[in-house]
């Protein structure tokens, strides 16, 4: 950095010197910006005027700048971008912008994560918003294709309450030991009994908590196919103490009709804790699998 004299007008014609502010307009940032890249030693003002002290930039500096903000609006690091502006190392150069690529592409995985997880939420919303429109039993029958999900397991100690509670605690502590960010997963939580009487009766021992698990998810710790089956299914609206009525009209339902039931049931958790606290809006649906040959449906549904 050279002070500026009365004789530097002469350097001037062979190469043109810019004030701060004229420099700011040209690189399209703030004089302040320009002061803060020269604080961390990003530039150097060509020129300082003796008199006045003030900056001024070549047209190289200012190349310098448009460098730094092309670098910064990369995702690279202040100390990342002294180095790639004060080497001429194209080896180092090229291993920053692999580096970057590789993080990037993790950033962007991870976003797809988060968009599917939050269309997965706000399609459970919608779908129970819609059940509270009309408040009525309606069974119905559909097929639950075969997914992976994400699936803990909990042993029920004799006549304890609130199983369900317990079991979402420990599941959240198993999907984070096994790696699982909160994306991961997503939809509607679901309990699966191995015995609908069982459930009814409250005389459970086991309890198995599933939750699909999406493509790029980190870890496959602890996930399993699921699904591939018919079921008879209906909404339960309000809370889960009653549930055993709505449970009760389903499978009187579904012996006047002939369904042959396989024996366990699944309860997937549209409306719940996680969107509401007024527990007569909670939507459960209940789905009692069936006994029958499915691989047409299977088929189509990997269509």
């Amino acid at each position: 950095m050279q002070a500026l004299s009365a004789g530097w007008r002469g350097a001037m014609k062979d190469e043109q010197y810019y004030s701060i502010g004229k420099a700011s307009k040209i690189c399209d940032v703030s004089t302040r910006m320009l002061r803060y890249y020269e604080e961390i030693g990003l530039i150097t003002p060509d020129r300082i005027s003796e008199q006045n002290g003030y900056r001024y930039y070549t047209i190289a500096t200012m190349r310098n700048v448009q460098a730094i903000r092309y670098l910064a609006a990369q995702g690279f690091s202040l100390e990342e971008i002294r180095q790639a502006l004060t080497s001429d190392d194209l080896d180092m150069l090229q291993s920053f912008f692999i580096e970057k690529i590789e993080e990037t592409k993790d950033t962007i995985s991870y976003y797809h994560q988060r968009l599917d997880s939050l269309k997965g939420w706000c399609s459970l919303i919608i779908e129970g918003t819609e059940a509270l429109r009309h408040k009525v039993f309606s069974p119905h029958t559909n097929y639950i294709p075969r997914e992976l999900y994400f699936f803990y397991e909990r042993e029920r100690p004799a006549d304890e309450q609130h199983s369900e509670i317990y079991i979402e605690t420990e599941y959240f502590t198993k999907s984070k030991s096994d790696g699982h960010s909160m994306i991961d997963v997503g939809g509607a939580f679901n309990l699966y009994y191995q015995s609908w009487q069982e459930r009814l009766e409250n005389t459970y021992a086991r309890q198995t908590l599933l939750q699909t698990m999406y493509e790029n998810s980190a870890s496959l710790e602890n996930t399993m196919q699921f699904g591939g089956f018919n079921a008879v299914c209906a909404y339960h609206i309000g809370d889960m103490k009653s549930v055993g009525a709505t449970y009760e009209m389903l499978i009187r339902w579904a012996e006047e009709h002939n369904f042959l039931l396989r024996g366990d049931c699944l309860e997937r958790h549209v409306l719940d804790i996680y969107s509401t606290r007024d527990s007569s809006m909670f939507v459960t649906e209940l789905l009692l699998p069936l006994d029958e040959e499915t691989n047409s449906l299977e088929l189509k549904s990997s269509w």
